[in-house]
């Protein structure tokens, strides 16, 4: 039988779904977030994790945070909506945009545990008022980790609008991937994309281009990578592909309507792993529309991404 643990991390607490020998692992906080700190298959570390509550809370290169209520840079930090001008703080000086939404570090309330000998389930729960200057709409947001013993992780996103007015909504995740001490000497494996154009600011610049640099297979090398990708609607899923000396992973994410369209990745600059980011919407949807979904009073959705560890 999977077992939960919970433990002291700093002044959160850290909640561990252990496999029965031992050797599949998924450890989160919920109180920050649901930040997964760290995800083992087979006894090995498949995330770039952070080590202590001081790392998380400084959420440095934004490890496997949730992001919402919209993903990537938002230019400016300014919309508009329904008639109405808004702002978020602008978070990312270098570009001077805001970055990742607000949801990386909301106070979540586990809401599910299942524990069954081949797997386990968690779930988190996140219920916002409508008091942020920038996003003044009530809503709840929940995500839900299931991990198993067939080297699988399971990742369900849902949010509903629990106002009386249509809101604009992207979801994210912003996972690292360590299959290698150096994402130099990782196999990338892209699916079928296009290539999102951006300007100096890194805002997309309203065209896209042919890809295939990676949607046949390289290493990745000396390559830089801080890229959004936009993916064919007309399928239920597309999957990317990392081979490292410690094992192999298909990642997957559900594409089609309402679902995770668009693909972010991301070589950090310490280049020991690779962001594989799942996105509903483009790089600033609240303003250019691209993929953003939108929900009237109190209609919700939900969409789903994983992987699967192979030796």
């Amino acid at each position: 039988m999977y077992q939960h643990q919970i433990t002291p991390f700093g002044k959160y607490e850290k909640h561990t779904l252990l496999s029965p020998d031992g050797q599949n692992r998924l450890e989160l906080v919920p109180g920050h977030g649901a930040c997964v700190l760290d995800l083992v298959f087979d006894g090995v570390s498949v995330l770039d994790g952070y080590r202590t509550a001081q790392e998380m809370e400084s959420n440095r290169w934004s490890k496997n945070i949730v992001l919402f209520p919209f993903p990537n840079r938002l230019k400016e930090g300014r919309y508009e909506w329904e008639g109405t001008s808004y702002q978020f703080p602008i978070n990312d000086a270098h570009t001077g945009n805001a970055l990742h939404g607000f949801g990386a570090a909301k106070p979540m309330r586990v809401n599910q545990l299942d524990l069954s000998p081949e797997g386990a389930t968690i779930g988190c729960e996140y219920r916002d008022a409508g008091e942020h200057p920038g996003y003044p709409f009530p809503f709840t947001f929940n995500i839900q980790f299931a991990i198993d013993q067939r080297n699988q992780l399971t990742v369900t996103m849902a949010f509903q609008n629990d106002g009386t007015q249509a809101i604009p909504v992207g979801l994210g995740w912003h996972p690292y991937f360590r299959l290698s001490d150096k994402a130099d000497t990782l196999q990338l494996l892209l699916p079928e994309c296009e290539l999102i154009g951006i300007d100096r600011f890194m805002i997309p610049n309203g065209k896209r281009y042919n890809y295939d640099k990676f949607t046949q297979g390289s290493l990745i090398g000396g390559h830089t990578l801080d890229n959004c990708f936009a993916l064919p609607t007309d399928r239920v899923e597309a999957s990317a592909y990392l081979e490292g000396e410690f094992g192999n992973l298909r990642y997957w994410q559900e594409t089609g309507k309402n679902k995770f369209n668009f693909l972010q990745v991301f070589t950090p600059p310490h280049r020991e792993s690779v962001a594989l980011e799942p996105m509903t919407c483009n790089i600033d949807g609240f303003n250019n529309g691209d993929g953003l979904i939108r929900l009237d009073a109190l209609e919700s959705f939900d969409a789903k991404f994983g992987l699967k560890y192979m030796r």
